[in-house]
């Protein structure tokens, strides 16, 4: 999946707690281009609403779905960095049905937005994944247990190897400016 217009956009992903907002930052200091997660945009707009779920409203993920495809479409520059994708909004669309216990039904929104992406070759075949960290820290967006975090994870790898993606494991055991050299080493190439 080789980015036609030269634009390299590349997805971070991996269970809450792995530590990528710590090296996005770092990125980002260092003059990357980063675009933020969605899903904790949205239950924080929700939130803001009034709405102290919204994961478990219908429209959650198409919300996410239209956020990052705004963003998506709206960044700029050659080396891109994204804070989870569509790709990640399906692996959560299938851990909520695994959490409410129903059958999985990805929605139209979120099909048509990973079919764009993938005919257009959107993003680099490379997908950088952090591993969890063996902890959570709670915020008002993650309140998932680490028990719970480690299924996450798990639906997350079998989503980006089903889609085809090439997982690049970032290895938890590096400071965070390794794990950006670690990371910009892979991208540059």
């Amino acid at each position: 999946m080789n980015n036609p217009v030269q634009i390299k956009r590349f997805i971070f992903t991996g269970t809450s707690g792995s530590g990528k907002t710590s090296v996005i930052i770092e990125l980002e200091k260092l003059g990357y281009v980063m675009i933020p997660e969605s899903a904790t945009d949205v239950i924080s707009i929700e939130q803001a609403k009034g709405e102290m779920r919204p994961w478990e409203e219908p429209e959650f993920v198409d919300q996410i779905t239209f956020m990052q495809k705004e963003r998506q479409m709206n960044s700029t520059g050659n080396m891109q960095f994204y804070d989870r994708s569509p790709f990640c909004t399906y692996a959560l669309s299938k851990y909520l049905a695994h959490w409410k216990n129903t059958e999985f039904m990805p929605s139209l929104v979120l099909l048509d937005e990973i079919d764009r992406c993938l005919k257009n070759n959107v993003y680099q075949n490379q997908v950088f994944f952090f591993e969890n960290m063996g902890f959570i820290e709670h915020t008002d967006a993650r309140k998932i247990s680490y028990e719970k975090a480690l299924v996450f994870e798990e639906i997350h790898l079998d989503v980006y190897k089903e889609f085809g993606f090439d997982i690049i494991m970032v290895p938890k055991g590096l400071t965070v400016t390794q794990r950006c050299e670690f990371i910009l080493e892979k991208a540059i190439c």
